[in-house]
């Protein structure tokens, strides 16, 4: 396993946000059309994806930011927990759904883009599509742009997965408080000890 990994600028990270912060400001503004031109009960409920689309545009808005503001980073191969993936592949399977079905009927395209949309989105995010962590010089970086300095971290620890893919479970945090929690491809693990070990910080389970 490697020690080093070599940075660069999150190609991919910045491509998915970029694309995902056109995607649903673009839905925002015609579930507001549409909503308007139903009015009542479904043109309330559209008012209200339509403030969801909004924020989802705003969370990608902030991690273009994280991530161009981090400069060159080392991303990191991490995966969920298989409970997350049974959990965004049933929420995958009912946003289908019900996106193809609002296709299907007359005066919802924009509410049926969204469904369809934030499905691709849960993939890109619910399922590592898209790097979900990155090494920065000075601390780590997630998918959604949100920085952890080391500064901010008093110990870690690296422990062998008991499953069957090579994962290593990596925990960091300062005290009882756990502030990172990732499984790592195992070729990662070294890279990321190396890099903690020179910010100072004690290799040791949490709340020890």
């Amino acid at each position: 396993m490697s020690a080093t990994k070599t940075p660069s600028r999150p190609v991919s990270a910045l491509a998915f946000h970029g694309v995902t912060l056109v995607f649903f400001a673009g839905c925002a503004a015609w579930l507001v059309r549409e909503s308007r031109g139903l009015g009542g009960r479904p043109g309330m409920m559209g008012l209200g994806v339509a403030v969801a689309a909004g924020g989802l545009a705003l969370l990608a808005l902030g991690a273009l930011v994280g991530l161009l503001r981090g400069g060159r980073l080392a991303a990191l191969q991490s995966r969920a927990e298989m409970g997350t993936y049974a959990l965004v592949l049933a929420a995958l399977g009912v946003l289908a759904l019900v996106g193809l079905r609002l296709l299907g009927a007359e005066g919802r395209p924009a509410l049926a883009t969204f469904c369809l949309g934030l499905s691709a989105w849960l993939v890109g995010v619910g399922l590592h599509a898209v790097p979900a962590l990155f090494l920065a010089p000075d601390g780590f970086i997630d998918s959604l742009g949100r920085r952890t300095p080391f500064a901010r971290l008093e110990w870690f620890s690296l422990q062998k997965d008991k499953g069957e893919l090579p994962r290593v479970l990596f925990q960091a945090g300062h005290g009882t408080r756990l502030l990172l929690d990732a499984r790592l491809a195992s070729a990662d693990a070294d890279a990321v000890r190396a890099a903690l070990l020179r910010a100072g910080l004690a290799s040791r389970p949490r709340g020890r």
